[in-house]
């Protein structure tokens, strides 16, 4: 039976669904609810349990594109570099401002995802784009791939603020902690 894909969803050529999309998008989204929270709360462990033990990272630099595979630990401080990062721009608030789901089976997901952060008056800092890959092993989604160009438009906003506070990292997500691990600071 050939597949079409219709509202993210996989479908039969006759129309039925392969998957209880409802279901799942409803995971998705509360998923990606406790994501954002654990992030306006600045809370690294708890942005931590929200991907799985092995990540796949592609980031858009401005540059180039690093592609790479961090362990938890490694992510663990790739996470604590990013948020030094939110502190030195004084981020106080994130909100996914569009959702796309693709439902690929019940324990897999993309998502596509437009972030907007905000400062402490919520006024706009940046807006970027993020993919993500979940998997779910147990009742729990992680992230087991992410695709991001949030460095390019961090930098942007560094540049048009002028002045401001200074970058905390080297506004690299994904390669201060190898950079620290190689026995740099993980900053530019």
């Amino acid at each position: 039976m050939p597949y079409v894909i219709h509202l993210g969803s996989p479908t039969t050529a006759g129309g039925r669904s392969l998957t209880k999309t409802s279901s799942v998008t409803a995971d998705v989204r509360a998923f990606f609810t406790t994501y954002c929270s654990a992030f306006i709360r600045q809370d690294a462990p708890a942005i931590a349990r929200h991907f799985a033990n092995t990540i796949q990272v592609a980031s858009d630099t401005g540059d180039d594109v690093d592609v790479h595979i961090d362990t938890t630990a490694q992510w663990r401080k790739t996470i604590d570099h990013l948020l030094e990062m939110y502190r030195a721009i004084d981020f106080s608030w994130a909100e996914a401002i569009a959702l796309t789901c693709e439902v690929i089976s019940p324990r897999l997901v993309h998502a596509h995802l437009r972030w907007s952060l905000q400062d402490k008056a919520h006024k706009p800092l940046y807006e970027f784009d993020a993919l993500y890959i979940l998997a779910r092993h147990t009742e729990t989604f992680r992230i087991i791939a992410v695709a991001h160009n949030e460095i390019p438009q961090y930098r942007r906003y560094l540049r048009e603020a002028g002045g401001g506070r200074r970058e905390a990292g080297g506004g690299r997500r994904g390669e201060g902690s190898r950079k620290r691990e190689e026995g740099g600071t993980g900053k530019s």
